[in-house]
């Protein structure tokens, strides 16, 4: 069975310019979708997309529901996104010039899944998430010796005290870092932010130990190196051959990480180090969002820190980050209702003044 079509791949690639150019999608949602066709393309035997059919289409559904002759079952969401994203596909298709005629519009709606099948694709289990307390054991139980490992520092220091995508903070530079404001600019003509968005980040006030981290780290590039504004932030490990030791690496490369990949090491070797379970940097923005639930007294507040994470709505922190732990859950109603002593208030004042690090 041939596997490649050159009607189809034309097909595909205009699609492909019209995701990038009029969609302006990302290289990296482009690849996904290109995956999608290829996997309904393997299904179909590379047929001609102008052959479109119901049958294909509930074929295809059936087929990553339950695939055939042992092969492993796609996830539920993997199955939802994949079957959204040929469904998207041929509904372009059925507009284009030399296909109106060919696509039966109808057959499109067949790619749908079933209400429960898409709430199971969409619902997951809560992850954890570090405490602000686990987050500070790991910091202190970094080592500081070395230039890279103050940098290192320096970087678990940043997502502690905004929440930062760990690729957006592998693409920062100096002049992101405003230390009289204590203010992160994540500006997207240079920063990989999420939907190119301009985001402006306070720093958490952690307490000074956890600032000089980062901001003797800021002054030890612009200071002692000398380095600019254009500079990184956080520079690449510098790789040498030593005639005596072989592969070294033990210096700063004048360039950002391409990927978030070494901060997600970063952040492994730092939580090993502190006898801790991993948490990927992306949890920590849940363990901001439990910050402010302990630290914020008016709905403006929690706007500020929605804000302080790149959201336009309060909305998306909740739903997105603003599970709470269910020791807290319990804790909240089981004491739902009741009213507070004098004593039990100011124990659970400073309760909060004590897991906010004040």
């Amino acid at each position: 069975m041939d596997k490649f079509n050159a009607e189809n791949e034309r097909v595909k690639r205009d699609y492909a310019e019209f995701l990038r150019e009029a969609d302006q999608k990302s290289e990296a949602t482009v690849r996904g979708v290109e995956k999608a066709i290829l996997r309904f393309e393997e299904f179909t035997g590379y047929c001609d997309f102008g052959r479109f059919n119901r049958e294909q289409a509930k074929g295809f559904r059936a087929f990553l529901s339950a695939p055939v002759d042992g092969s492993k079952r796609l996830g539920n969401s993997t199955v939802l996104s994949t079957l959204k994203a040929v469904q998207r596909f041929f509904r372009w298709l059925s507009v284009q010039p030399g296909f109106k005629s060919k696509i039966d519009t109808n057959a499109i709606a067949y790619f749908n899944l079933s209400e429960k099948d898409i709430r199971a694709a969409t619902s997951s289990p809560s992850k954890p998430s570090p405490t602000m307390d686990q987050l500070k054991r790991a910091l202190a139980s970094m080592p500081s010796d070395t230039v890279l490992e103050k940098r290192d520092r320096a970087v678990f220091a940043l997502l502690m005290m905004t929440g930062i995508r760990d690729n957006a903070a592998a693409s920062l530079r100096l002049g992101h870092v405003d230390i009289d404001r204590q203010m992160i600019v994540q500006d997207p003509k240079t920063v990989r932010t999420k939907n190119s968005k301009l985001i402006e980040s306070v720093l958490l006030p952690l307490g000074p130990e956890i600032e000089s981290v980062l901001f003797s780290w800021v002054n030890y590039l612009r200071d002692e190196l000398r380095w600019q504004s254009d500079d990184p932030l956080f520079p690449q490990s510098k790789h040498r051959i030593d005639p005596e030791k072989g592969p070294v690496v033990d210096d700063l490369k004048r360039q950002v990480w391409s990927n978030s990949q070494p901060i997600r090491q970063i952040f492994k070797r730092a939580f090993a180090g502190a006898g801790l379970p991993y948490f990927t940097p992306h949890r920590v923005r849940n363990t901001v969002v439990e910050y402010a639930y302990l630290t914020c007294r008016t709905p403006e507040e929690f706007k500020a820190f929605s804000q302080n994470l790149g959201h336009e709505s309060v909305v998306t922190t909740l739903s997105s980050y603003g599970q709470i732990p269910l020791a807290r859950q319990r804790e909240l109603i089981r004491n739902s209702g009741k009213s507070l002593g004098i004593d039990e208030k100011i124990e659970l004042i400073l309760a909060r003044l004590g897991a906010s690090g004040d």
